[in-house]
């Protein structure tokens, strides 16, 4: 399997996985569901976020410090939004969810994936 095949699996698992979790809010599920999958996501996120980065290394990726940059403020805005949730009341938690960074991860993987993909097949890597 090439880098490129395993990468754009991952990003399949991942709107699968917000898929999930804005189907629970929309279902009311409880916070107790919702907060596990957002550690789901949140742990496959960085599972992912590792490995694109060592594709990244091993293949000299000249963007990586700054798509690394954007990798940690993505987890790091998700772990955030998650600790506040403790504090807020329902309509407020149901609300910050329909606005969870999904769009951002979908920004991430449609724009600046996109461009490290350009660059693997520029290198001729599949």
């Amino acid at each position: 399997m090439s880098d490129v095949t395993i990468i754009d699996e991952q990003h399949s698992v991942l709107v699968k996985m917000f898929s999930k979790l804005n189907e629970a809010v929309k279902n009311n599920e409880s916070r107790q569901v919702i907060y596990q999958i957002i550690d789901e996501v949140i742990s496959f996120t960085r599972s992912h976020f590792t490995n694109e980065e060592q594709i990244m290394l091993n293949t000299t990726y000249p963007e990586i410090e700054s798509h690394r940059k954007m990798h940690k403020e993505l987890v790091d805005e998700a772990l955030h939004l998650k600790s506040k949730f403790d504090y807020v009341d329902e309509l407020a938690f149901r609300d910050w969810l329909n606005h969870w960074p999904l769009g951002r991860v979908l920004a991430h993987i449609k724009y600046a994936d996109q461009h490290f993909e350009d660059f693997l097949a520029e290198k001729g890597i599949e």
